[in-house]
């Protein structure tokens, strides 16, 4: 699996056009080959904002982000103060690899 993330800063307290940005952004992320999920980051006091995308392969993260980054930037234009910064990491997780086993507990192995 692979996470894409996208880091951008405006105003303070403009948790409003975030929103509005990230809700567009989530219909057309749903649309797209391998989507897993979506959440959002928001820390308005500041003005920073984070939406994370969970994608089965690479691939797939790259090809979606082809259609939503010229998207994001369009809806960011003219409210965002820094350049956005995106980053597409593989997401490791060490119980993926672990059977589920009901009947032991979570540090039981």
């Amino acid at each position: 699996m692979f996470a894409r993330m996208v880091f951008f800063k405006l105003e303070p307290g403009s948790r409003e056009a975030a929103e509005k940005v990230v809700q567009e952004l989530n219909v057309i992320s749903r649309t797209q080959k391998g989507f897993r999920g979506n959440s959002y980051f928001f820390e308005d006091h500041e003005g920073e904002y984070a939406a994370l995308n969970y994608w089965e392969s690479k691939k797939d993260a790259e090809s979606a982000n082809a259609i939503m980054f010229p998207h994001f930037c369009e809806a960011v234009k003219g409210i965002v103060k820094e350049e956005p910064r995106l980053r597409i990491f593989e997401v490791y997780d060490p119980l993926e690899k672990v059977p589920l086993d009901t009947s032991v507990g979570l540090f039981d192995y």
